[in-house]
């Protein structure tokens, strides 16, 4: 069971899950496909991606971008490979095909993740195909309103396939900070209660650390070995030194939100100006707290001294030195 998986089906996991996109980003180099696997690895990346298509699929006329696409294909005969040398290091193999012939080749190499690009969320014949699969989907959301997400979640939840999230996403190349729009996390969350995350086309860390206190989850950002190789994605990926501050800020924003609950910090209780409830001489198991056996002083590293009504008359349950603060677990219920 991959990670995502396992999330999906928990609806929660301990850290967030991190792809590095390396798309056409390898130059149909096998070996600097390895390499970016590799950096993915070494800066604590969840998983990898890439995308596989038949540029005569796309453009059958062979006009318009098809030239283009034809020079960054990815060859489907390197997939078994760079899903092995994935997985030997750790990470999950995602793939992201925009055609149903590629679709057939990823499940002969059985696939782990299915990420749908969000030039083909609304290819629903191309989606439920993917969704027959029952492997986890991806949805990227960019180029789509509120219609377009509804009706991708139809088509696979009526295939029987549940294990899908959503990923807000500007579909511009880099994405100005202002059409980032995060609160769309929060819309999508609400809306369809499927686990929500951030396809990061933006040039810095920002939007994903905001992400995570919207409640994203996973995130995708595009990786290169140099902005100045020649493609059409370098020029605004990461170079690994950046990309490996993204995923530690992305990690540090996740441990930035800790618990819901307002405590005082175990450092707050010895240094704080509060005061708690100390005992004022040494106190037996099974005697009963009276007025002469308390007394209030700082730090309240114990018992809080508004509790100090409360307490009286309460029955001591492990012996108390002289002194020593005095704990609920001190004290019988």
């Amino acid at each position: 069971m991959t990670n995502l998986k396992k999330f999906l089906y928990k609806k929660k996991i301990n850290r967030p899950y991190i792809i590095a996109e390396i798309g056409s980003n390898f130059n149909q180099s096998l070996k600097k496909a390895k390499e970016l696997i590799k950096v993915a690895s070494d800066c604590n990346a969840s998983a990898v991606k890439f995308q596989l298509f038949k540029s005569e699929e796309l453009y059958p006329d062979k006009k318009g971008l098809y030239k283009i696409f034809k020079e960054i294909e990815l060859n489907p005969e390197w997939i078994s490979k760079l899903k092995s040398y994935s997985k030997r290091l750790g990470l999950d193999f995602i793939v992201s095909p925009f055609d149903m012939k590629s679709v057939d080749i990823l499940e002969k190499a059985n696939l782990d993740i299915y990420k749908i690009a969000s030039s083909e969320t609304t290819n629903l014949s191309l989606l439920r195909y993917i969704a027959k699969k029952n492997k986890p989907i991806i949805i990227s959301t960019g180029m789509c309103d509120m219609i377009d997400i509804e009706e991708a979640i139809e088509v696979v939840k009526n295939q029987g396939n549940q294990q899908l999230c959503l990923l807000q996403c500007g579909s511009v190349y880099p994405l100005p900070i202002k059409y980032t729009n995060l609160k769309v996390i929060s819309s999508l969350s609400k809306r369809f209660n499927v686990p929500i995350g951030l396809s990061d086309h933006t040039l810095n860390n920002i939007a994903g650390i905001t992400a995570v206190g919207l409640g994203a989850c996973i995130f995708e950002k595009h990786i290169t070995l140099n902005k100045s190789d020649l493609g059409p994605d370098h020029f605004y990926a990461q170079e690994p030194y950046e990309f490996k501050n993204y995923v530690r800020d992305i990690n540090d924003a996740y441990k930035c939100l800790g618990s819901s609950k307002k405590v005082m910090l175990e450092e707050e209780k010895r240094i704080g100006r509060r005061e708690g409830l100390y005992a004022a001489k040494n106190l037996t198991k099974g005697s009963l707290l009276k007025e002469k056996d308390l007394i209030i002083k700082r730090p309240a590293l114990g018992i809080r001294s508004r509790f100090y009504n409360s307490v009286l008359g309460s029955k001591v349950r492990t012996n108390i030195k002289k002194n020593e603060p005095i704990n609920w677990n001190n004290l019988y219920e």
